[in-house]
């Protein structure tokens, strides 16, 4: 490495010692006045003051004054980077000059943020391979050789946030929502506060934030409550009774609609009826409003108004009413019924000496049965008769029977027979 000196060595000394802090000197006060105004120009100053300047400043004291040859790596890379600081606060420059106070409806106002980007990057890399070019004399041929090749493999690694990349710059081009505008996606509603390369913010009602990648936002079913116009029709159905008559409830309704803050008066709003229910008339009210964003303060404004002008006016605002029949269906040998049962047994002089336990056994194994009227229990000659009880209910008329006929049944007339009337046993006679 050999040091040439220059013959005007000495002025460049003093120029980078006494100019150079001056400058930044400036350069830092200029950006404290700037961050106090949000002045658009601070990111261009900022970049000037961090990256141009000392970079510059550090070429020109290798170069100039310490008369390095401007030929060696180190010194050719940092005047690549400073030539790449200096496009890159210019291309900020431009944007500011722009973009930054475009007025409402221009191209300028309607370029989104995210595109600016891009088209900046894009820029930035052009300009990049023109100092390596100018700087370093690269064949760009092979460079853009070796980009293709290293950028093919980097897409497969990067695909999927490649895809988010494209998507938002598709979705850009479409514009189906701006910043600001309330979308629902997925049955979320929120607002959009940012749109960047990878994904969209979106705030929700219940102030959480979700984060929508492009790629999946370019597939999804997008309701926009912004567009086509900001004005939005909220529905709100209520019910009447039979009673009230349909015109009267729709003027009610009306001037209840018309009286809600936030409601638009043009369009005024608009009542339909729109079903004849089980229990009462339905309605839609159909609100007319400026802001989305309000809809859940206008909607619960106006449905507690319906309240209080219901009563005033006397409408009935009906609710299902259900009568429930129970029907409970006897037990098969129930409790109750077998300790009745015993009970009827005991009071048999034939079964008087018999002990309790044994009666409660012979009584868990008989059979319930349940007859209507006209039926009959026990037949003329009928086989293999049982010992029966009435335990409630009321006896018909005993015919009367032969004696030859019967003669089994009437042999076990005192124990077959116990009539209960008005529910108190009874023995019958032979």
């Amino acid at each position: 490495m050999t040091i040439s000196l220059q013959t005007d060595w000495l002025v460049w000394g003093l120029a980078l010692m006494v100019l150079f802090p001056l400058m930044m000197v400036g350069l830092g006060e200029l950006i404290l006045q700037l961050e106090k105004r949000q002045h658009p120009l601070l990111k261009v100053v900022r970049e000037l003051r961090n990256w141009v300047m000392p970079l510059a400043a550090l070429f020109f004291l290798l170069t100039e004054v310490l008369g390095l040859n401007d030929a060696l790596g180190a010194i050719k890379a940092i005047e690549t980077l400073a030539w790449i600081a200096l496009i890159a606060a210019a291309l900020s420059l431009v944007n500011v000059l722009l973009f930054t106070g475009a007025k409402a409806g221009t191209w300028q106002s309607e370029m989104p943020q995210l595109f600016r980007d891009l088209v900046r990057t894009v820029l930035i890399a052009v300009g990049s391979a023109i100092v390596l070019k100018a700087v370093f004399n690269v064949n760009l041929g092979g460079v853009l050789t070796a980009l293709g090749v290293g950028g093919l493999v980097l897409g497969f690694a990067l695909q999927d946030t490649l895809g988010n990349l494209f998507s938002g710059v598709a979705l850009l081009f479409e514009r189906p929502f701006e910043i600001g505008d309330w979308l629902e996606l997925d049955g979320r509603q929120g607002k959009v506060v940012e749109v960047n390369w990878r994904s969209v913010h979106i705030v929700t009602r219940e102030l959480e934030l979700l984060v929508v990648p492009n790629s999946v936002l370019a597939q999804a079913v997008i309701r926009n409550y912004n567009q086509p116009q900001p004005r939005h029709i909220e529905p709100v159905d209520i019910g009447f009774s039979y009673e009230d008559a349909p015109n009267t409830v729709k003027r009610i309704m009306r001037e209840t609609a018309l009286d809600t803050m936030g409601v638009l008066k043009h369009p005024a709003p608009i009542v339909q009826t729109i079903s004849y229910d089980d229990f009462s008339i339905g309605y839609r009210v159909r609100l007319f409003l400026a802001d989305y964003s309000q809809v859940p303060t206008i909607r619960d404004e106006f449905i507690t108004r319906i309240w209080y002008a219901a009563r005033r006016n006397g409408l009935s605002i009906p609710f299902p009413i259900r009568d429930v029949f129970h029907h409970q269906v006897p037990k098969t040998k129930s409790e109750d019924a077998l300790l009745r049962l015993a009970n009827y047994m005991k009071s048999l002089p034939s079964l008087a000496m018999v002990e309790p336990d044994v009666l409660s056994e012979l009584a868990s194994q008989a059979s319930l049965g349940h007859f209507g009227k006209g039926e009959s229990i026990i037949c003329q000659q009928q086989q293999d008769v049982k010992l029966h009880f009435v335990l409630a209910g009321r006896r018909s008329q005993f015919p009367k029977i032969p004696m030859d006929a019967s003669a089994p049944l009437l042999r076990w007339a005192e124990v077959i027979f116990l009539a209960i009337q008005r529910c108190s046993p009874m023995p019958l006679a032979r």
